[in-house]
């Protein structure tokens, strides 16, 4: 017996060994979107994963994860890897840009957006806004209940496998929190006889508390998402938040999927979307050290990916407002939405005063990117935003579905951009070299919502009038307690996307 399990801890060294090699010598770096001001979306150097600091962070996690006779041998393994990558990269005089092309971009955009449409045809119901925020709901869930009783209210919304594995690996001694999505990118979009297939990547970090010790990671996740075939989606309360696909109660399973409501047994995908697969593309520990380091621009030379037949969608907009010119429209939007709010969000990220603008934020922007703020305000320190100039505005996509409508827009523009301590200590940037740079904005609104752009105030609610200065974290108005984030009364912004990520 005690040869039997020497073979097997040698077969799991050895079967880990070739895995970590493929990791080190074949998998390429990733690059991450700056999350405002030119940094890079992990704060550190734009390069992304593979640097000390995430071959340290991986160790410690081995080291408390695994026995000692595992974890000891494979940490030694992968402190041998590690210095052998760096030297054939050192050694490398020649590299190959793994960006994706323009026109690799603007193919990838053509093929998604027409199967979206073929799937509103199906199923008319269908939102991408309410589709991503189903993935932000049962994103936050999965994580911040891994290793909880409530685990098993995510029974009807991942598949046996998942829902299984899940569970094996999450001892209840780790526990993950401080959930922060940055980014959704929809990859792929696949149907056949049985069921419907959409894969997305998430841009994410979150903290992992293992044996009483924190370590913050930021992830690039590929999560698959399957249905059976010829469902229609379900409306905004249900999307929003994981309810019961048969009675929408709040979500409150056993172990086997039978809701405490109804008494239905739900069957993973016969009635909501489930989560297939989650696979792990890119994952590295944070770092405060980066807050101040700018990396080059890249991108803003590109040219802009407009979406397939946009005219169409132009023209559908038009008609559904009875407007009477398009370009008066577009000249109102530019002048009295994007240019104040890019101008007003700007400004309240300089003096890290977030809370100002959160009646203008979609709840997963303002998360993500209060993080940040957050971290500067840890460190003492500025990213400052001065003397922007906007310098012109181009229409990159429009979307109507039964629920929502959005208006992407690129924007460029300069600016100074550096960062600095609260003495004044330049820590990063420049004070007095313009930084020219472009970004695509996607701002949100309910169908239907006929207010005027000229009618909108910065600084009031939008359903009551009164003053913008008491809507708290969650975005509900203290003085009418209604929610302001949902686009239900006007424009919010739901995504900001750097050139060298945004695919459309």
């Amino acid at each position: 017996m005690k040869h039997f399990n020497n073979k097997n801890l040698v077969y799991k060294i050895v079967s880990l060994s070739i895995i970590l090699c493929l990791v080190f010598f074949v998998i390429p770096e990733m690059a991450w979107a700056r999350p405002g001001g030119g940094h890079s979306y992990s704060g550190g150097n734009s390069g992304g994963g593979g640097g000390g600091d995430d071959i340290a962070g991986l160790l410690i996690y081995l080291l408390l994860s695994l026995p000692p006779e595992i974890s000891i041998p494979l940490v030694i393994i992968i402190i041998v890897l590690y210095w052998l990558s760096k030297r054939r990269k050192s050694g490398n005089a020649q590299t190959i840009s793994s960006v994706p092309t323009y026109q690799n971009k603007s193919s990838e955009l053509h093929q998604i957006e027409a199967k979206i449409e073929r799937l509103k045809i199906s199923d008319p119901n269908f939102s991408r806004v309410l589709f991503l925020d189903f993935i932000t709901s049962i994103y936050y869930k999965y994580y911040s209940n891994f290793s909880k009783k409530e685990f098993k209210d995510l029974k009807p919304f991942l598949s046996e496998n998942l829902f299984q594995s899940s569970i094996k690996v999450a001892p209840y001694s780790r526990s993950i929190n401080e959930i922060v999505i940055g980014n959704i990118n929809l990859e792929s979009i696949f149907e056949n006889n049985a069921y419907l297939s959409i894969t997305a990547d998430i841009n994410s970090n979150y903290t992992l508390n293992m044996g009483g010790r924190n370590t913050r990671f930021i992830l690039t996740e590929r999560w698959t998402f399957n249905r059976k075939k010829g469902l229609v989606s379900k409306g905004p309360e249900q999307m929003r938040d994981l309810k019961c696909p048969n009675c929408g109660a709040a979500s409150n399973f056993s172990d086997t999927g039978q809701c405490a409501y109804c008494d239905t047994f739900i069957e993973s995908g016969e009635m909501q979307w489930m989560v297939e697969q989650i696979n792990i593309l890119s994952q590295e520990t944070f770092t405060n050290q980066g807050l101040g380091y700018y990396a080059q621009e890249v991108g803003t030379d590109y040219p802009t990916i407009v979406q397939p037949a946009i005219n169409v969608y132009i023209n559908q907009f038009v008609s559904n407002h009875l407007l009477s010119d398009w370009n008066s429209y577009w000249t109102n939007f530019t002048d009295n939405i994007a240019v104040r709010y890019f101008n007003e969000i700007y400004k309240s990220w300089s003096n890290l005063q977030w809370g100002k603008v959160r009646h203008l934020l979609a709840d997963r922007l303002y998360d993500s990117y209060n993080f940040w703020i957050e971290n500067y305000k840890k460190n003492e320190i500025y990213n400052r935003l001065e003397k922007i100039n906007i310098q012109r505005i181009d229409m990159a996509a429009v979307e109507v579905d039964q629920y929502y409508e959005s208006f992407t827009v690129r924007i460029f523009a300069s600016c100074l951009d550096y960062t600095e301590t609260t003495s004044g200590k330049l820590i990063g940037g420049s004070k007095s070299q313009p930084r020219l740079f472009s970004e695509y904005w996607t701002f949100i609104r309910r169908t239907g919502v006929e207010k005027k752009e000229s009618e909108f105030s910065l600084n009031n609610c939008p359903n009551c009038g009164a003053p913008a200065d008491k809507m708290g974290q969650a975005a509900v108005c203290e003085y009418c307690s209604t929610k302001i984030s949902n686009g239900d009364f006007s424009w919010i912004l739901a995504r900001i996307v750097q050139d060298e990520e945004y695919t459309g």
